[in-house]
């Protein structure tokens, strides 16, 4: 019994270092940027202006309207993306759907640690951005081929 539960939370343990580790990939690997920031001032998105935000100390208010920011940035993005037929790929890739759930899991992961690590919120809220920039771009990168 004893080791059916070391195994078990072992290989939990091991499966949320491997989804975290390739999200981390993902959102390292080669995405268009300049497309993300065109698409933000396009679409008057805020991921874009997180990091001057988390550079400067700012109180516990200014992150929970920055995550809602990002939220609302998401939301927006996911409304495109099913609004618009040919963009439908961008949301259904692998990758989409893993940096999805990484979203979700940076959002709790700021919820637990809001109040006890600023440090470790303020991460959770940068990575959160980052998300939110890469779906952008590929976002935008979908909406020129589409057009052209």
């Amino acid at each position: 019994m004893i080791t059916t539960i070391v195994i078990m939370t072992l290989s939990l343990a091991m499966f949320v270092y491997w989804f975290r580790y390739s999200c981390i990939l993902i959102l390292e690997s080669d995405w268009n940027e300049e497309k993300a920031r065109e698409f933000a001032a396009q679409n008057k998105l805020a991921f874009d202006s997180s990091d001057a935000l988390l550079a400067r100390s700012v109180s516990a208010v200014e992150l929970d309207r920055l995550r809602d920011w990002l939220d609302r940035d998401l939301r927006v993005i996911r409304r495109l993306m099913s609004d618009c037929p040919g963009l439908r790929e961008t949301g259904a890739s692998l990758e989409s759907r893993m940096l999805m759930i990484d979203f979700q899991l940076m959002k709790a992961w700021y919820a637990v640690t809001r109040s006890m690590s600023q440090p470790k919120a303020h991460q959770a809220l940068r990575s959160m951005s980052k998300i939110v920039g890469y779906m952008a771009g590929e976002l935008g990168d979908q909406m020129v081929t589409a057009r052209g």
